[in-house]
């Protein structure tokens, strides 16, 4: 705490001095992946990912890196190379469908800075200039490091999300040992739908920082911890960002593809799932849709869309109807949550949208479905 509050006065001192100035550092030019996804040598595997940046008082602290655009070491302090490897890895990321966010974390500052953890960018399709303006948008803020907040904070991100999902944590690692219980937690909620990847931002001669990151990473069960010097080239940073959302062609099988969203969409939520030529919503899935009404309930700029669907017996016409009856049946639940019926809009895709395309009963129990998806107003 002592230390924290000291860099604290750093900060202080140093904003006064700078008067909000920042050094300005040439982008590295990042590496192309998407010839090695045009090639079909690799498939996307992540859906969705958010950048969580150490934004706390020892990110003020001087640094001395090198840059490939000039001959002398580059001297900033941590916050501004931690934005410098973060952009690169923004531009890096290949031409994928994404849900991204960024999110940052320090301790409050009286009057500055009410909060600890705070989503600069998403959760929202990514556009790779919109978050790389983001970026620089953040500063150093209050002594305290809560990434555990961060994490927390991540997890309630993540939780309405379809498909896979990389949390990225750019940190010293320094003063934050609940962020353990948090990534473990994370874990417990998200399964196997969240790999936890770290960067070790500046120097850490007594190894404080790396240890705490790699019990948070190990937490994930998935992921990696890399050295910021690991990922300060081109070629580094593209080896890193292949790792959190690329494999190879041959485990397509294991990680599908979330379906096509419609017109208008931005995510998927989780489905609910109908027995053979019925259309009620069974108990199982209350749960299911508590969550789906607690996500709109929380944002409340968001709409619903609701596509019933239906296995491939029966005729066209029936399974456009019983389609009908699926998605109102969800949507009825839904309304029954708290959700606005003003906010909810149904569809039937009847037999014509399916998920699996066996002629089986395993594949025709994922096809008896009501799709869930967020709309913008």
């Amino acid at each position: 705490m002592v230390r924290n509050l000291i860099k604290l006065l750093v900060v202080v001192m140093s904003l006064a001095l700078l008067g909000g100035c920042a050094t300005v550092i040439k982008p590295i030019p990042a590496q192309d992946l998407n010839p090695k996804l045009k090639s079909g040598a690799l498939v996307q595997k992540t859906n969705n990912f958010e950048v969580v940046m150490d934004t706390s008082a020892s990110m003020e602290d001087p640094y001395q890196w090198n840059h490939f655009a000039y001959t002398s070491p580059m001297k900033t302090t941590k916050l501004e190379y931690e934005q410098h490897l973060v952009r690169l890895f923004n531009d890096t990321i290949p031409n994928l469908k994404l849900t991204a966010g960024l999110r940052d974390f320090a301790g409050e500052r009286w009057l500055s800075r009410p909060y600890n953890t705070k989503l600069w960018y998403g959760m929202a399709p990514y556009v790779k200039e919109d978050l790389g303006k983001s970026i620089f948008e953040v500063n150093t803020g209050g002594v305290e490091s809560p990434l555990n907040l961060a994490i927390d904070a991540a997890t309630a991100d993540f939780k309405p999300l379809a498909g896979k999902s990389a949390l990225v944590i750019f940190s010293d690692g320094l003063e934050m040992p609940q962020a353990v219980a948090s990534a473990q937690a994370m874990k417990t909620a998200l399964k196997d739908n969240i790999c936890i990847y770290a960067v070790l931002i500046g120097n850490d001669p007594t190894g404080e920082g790396k240890a705490l990151l790699d019990k948070v990473v190990k937490a994930g069960q998935c992921g990696i911890l890399v050295n910021g010097k690991d990922v300060e080239s081109a070629a580094g940073m593209a080896n890193f960002v292949e790792k959190v959302f690329l494999g190879p062609a041959v485990a397509a099988a294991v990680v599908p593809p979330g379906p096509a969203l419609p017109p208008g969409a931005i995510a998927q939520l989780d489905s609910v799932y109908f027995d053979y030529d019925k259309y009620n919503v069974k108990p199982e899935f209350k749960a299911t849709v508590k969550k789906n009404a607690d996500y709109f309930k929380a944002n409340k700029d968001k709409n619903v869309l609701i596509a019933g669907n239906c296995d491939e017996r029966g005729t066209n016409e029936y399974n456009m109807a019983l389609g009908q009856r699926r998605a109102d049946s969800a949507a009825k639940a839904l309304k029954a949550e708290g959700v606005d019926a003003k906010r909810i809009k149904t569809v039937s895709w009847g037999e014509e949208k399916p998920v699996c395309k066996e002629s089986v009963e395993a594949c025709w129990s994922k096809n008896r479905n009501a799709m869930f998806f967020v709309m913008q107003p």
